[in-house]
């Protein structure tokens, strides 16, 4: 009778240990695979000339920015490092214009152009991440 206790009390401590360190694996897994940078804020400048920039931050780092230029109907993204965080900036037109670096090696600047009608309004914003999610800007309003 005691071999049979210690058995059942050796197989309910194995269960345990196994359901404990599953919920750690599965925990620690979701949380690296995150993917999005944090404590992101976001910077808004009118360099002059219909031409914006928004710049992403990451704690005192930058992470990405992206620029919408009026004189040429450019929008860009650039990002600067290697952080393993990638950029898109994108202009609300139909359909949506997007200029990424995501799948490029860093640094790297994504460029997209085309004629649009001269003084009509968009949004442009910018998004920074990775494969498991990104966190975006808010808009700008911007003109061709």
């Amino acid at each position: 009778m005691n071999i049979s206790m210690r058995k059942r009390a050796a197989t309910v401590l194995t269960a345990a240990a196994i359901m404990v360190g599953g919920t750690m694996t599965v925990g620690a897994s979701t949380a690296a695979a995150a993917d999005i940078p944090p404590n992101v804020k976001f910077y808004y400048n009118n360099l002059g000339g219909g031409t914006y920039g928004i710049i992403g931050y990451s704690g005192n780092s930058v992470v990405g920015t992206g620029y919408w230029y009026a004189d040429g109907d450019k929008l860009q993204a650039v990002d600067p490092s290697r952080d393993g965080y990638g950029i898109a900036a994108y202009l609300g037109t139909s359909p949506v214009r997007e200029a990424s670096t995501y799948g490029h090696n860093s640094p790297y600047t994504a460029t997209k152009t085309g004629n649009l009608p001269e003084g009509r309004k968009y949004s442009f914003w910018i998004c920074l991440g990775g494969n498991d999610g990104q966190i975006c800007s808010d808009t700008l309003t911007v003109a061709a």
